[in-house]
């Protein structure tokens, strides 16, 4: 419809101004194929080549008129971004020069795992998490990483669990990635969240915070998430929207097939400030609970629902691109495999570092209390394994392949008990040229 909102940033991002001290707006940090420089205010990292990179630097000092045109209107235009400043110096933040002939200096995102307990035990929980040990990681741990993660230029951390709001020093521990200009996104299940605790979570400058519901009705969302866990989640929900923008994460099961119009009805009426849907995936509890995974064609059909539901919508309504990584930057990934070790990484709640926690333990290579994430992100075993996949003849046959890469490595490895071949939920057409042609 007319007026619909934008897609183009989650409205659940905070745009609160940067702490004070925390350094400037971008951030820029060298690599193999030039520079990324990250916007603290967008959440984006944006690729700059060799040229253009050595262009920034040389702003650092005594900066000349471009010797061109075109130099001339790339200045004006980086000006406007506010990366060069009004006096033509560089505005960035420059992070030591840590790049690799044959990956990213660091990962862009840091998934982090604050707590393996938690309150409920979802039936598609890819940690397998609920009640018993808390598991929570040290808050020590935890400011460490943030230091380093500063100091790499990793910007963004996104905290869960478990359920991160056990942990009983939750906030506390994340103040210093807040003072140190990190964007930090916290998903809950929204169940503890009293009038409090919503209160605390308020004055912190959280840049996306988000409610975990299953389903429209207690009826369908209990049915994953257990007896009782709808009201609550619904009430936590509504007390966080009160205060800040929060958002509304959805995980697709058979449950929620033909309910989306009514999920989405109940996000507007509560406050959500947008719904995103994602599938269940086959990892942690969920291997068990195979009935909770969502055919690749009713996801689909999901998809579609949710982009008629759009036009009618007065929040931004989200789903992943039928091919990975179709409308994003992953330009930056260069070789077969998805974003596991490559773009991204996990840290467990015992401090472990993980490719990506879909993939489990036995990726896990090696713990934040006896190496830094660095020291683990470039020498790390199962870091290096996903790097040296090779993948497969269907994949690069397949034209969507610069952009896929082959899809997600914890999907194939789940179908296929191989990490080489391709995502089963792959939406393979042939590439033009190509001397393989496969239904």
């Amino acid at each position: 419809m007319s007026g619909a909102p934008s897609r183009a940033i989650v409205p659940a991002w905070d745009h609160t101004p940067r702490a004070p001290g925390a350094g400037p707006r971008h951030v820029l940090r060298r690599e193999y194929f030039g520079a990324l420089v990250y916007d603290r205010e967008t959440c984006e990292y944006v690729p700059y080549d060799r040229e253009a990179a050595s262009f920034l630097l040389s702003r650092r000092e005594a900066p000349v008129a471009p010797a061109s045109p075109a130099g001339a209107g790339f200045l004006a235009a980086l000006e406007r971004e506010g990366v060069i400043s009004g006096s033509g110096r560089l505005a960035a933040r420059v992070v030591a020069d840590r790049s690799a002939d044959d990956r990213l200096s660091a990962p862009l995102t840091v998934y982090l795992g604050a707590a393996q307990g938690c309150n409920l035990a979802c039936g598609h929980c890819s940690t397998a998490s609920g009640p018993g040990p808390l598991g929570a990681l040290e808050p020590e741990v935890m400011r460490r990483l943030f230091s380093e993660l500063h100091d790499l230029g990793c910007m963004q951390v996104h905290v869960s669990g478990g359920e991160p709001l056990l942990h009983p020093e939750l906030l506390p521990a994340l103040d210093p990635a807040f003072e140190l200009g990190l964007n930090v996104l916290l998903t809950t299940n929204g169940t503890l969240v009293t009038e409090e605790l919503a209160d605390e979570l308020a004055k912190r400058p959280f840049r996306c915070v988000s409610v975990s519901l299953d389903g429209a009705s207690a009826r369908a969302n209990d049915l994953v998430r257990g007896a009782g866990s709808f009201a609550r989640a619904l009430e936590g929900l509504e007390r966080l929207a009160r205060r800040r923008p929060t958002g509304v994460t959805a995980t697709f099961t058979p449950a929620l097939v033909g309910k989306l119009e009514d999920l989405v009805r109940l996000c507007e009426r509560a406050g959500a400030a947008s719904l995103s849907l994602r599938p269940a995936l086959p990892a942690g509890r969920a291997l068990s609970r195979l009935d909770l995974l969502p055919s690749q064609g009713d996801f689909e059909a999901a998809a579609r629902e949710l982009d008629r539901l759009q036009e009618s919508s007065s929040i931004p309504l989200f789903h992943p691109p039928e091919v990975p990584h179709q409308e994003t930057k992953a330009f930056v990934l260069e070789r077969f495999g998805c974003v596991a070790g490559n773009l991204v990484c996990s840290v467990t709640p015992s401090g472990q570092v993980s490719p990506c926690a879909l993939l489990g333990p036995s990726f896990d290579a090696g713990s934040l209390r006896e190496h830094t994430l660095h020291e683990l992100w470039e020498r790390g075993r199962p870091f290096t394994r996903l790097r040296l996949l090779e993948g497969n003849e269907k994949c690069w046959s397949c034209r969507h392949y610069d952009h896929c890469g082959g899809g997600c490595r914890a999907r194939a490895l789940h179908a296929t008990g191989d990490l080489d071949e391709s995502d089963p939920w792959c939406k393979w057409e042939p590439r033009e040229g190509a001397l393989l042609v496969l239904p």
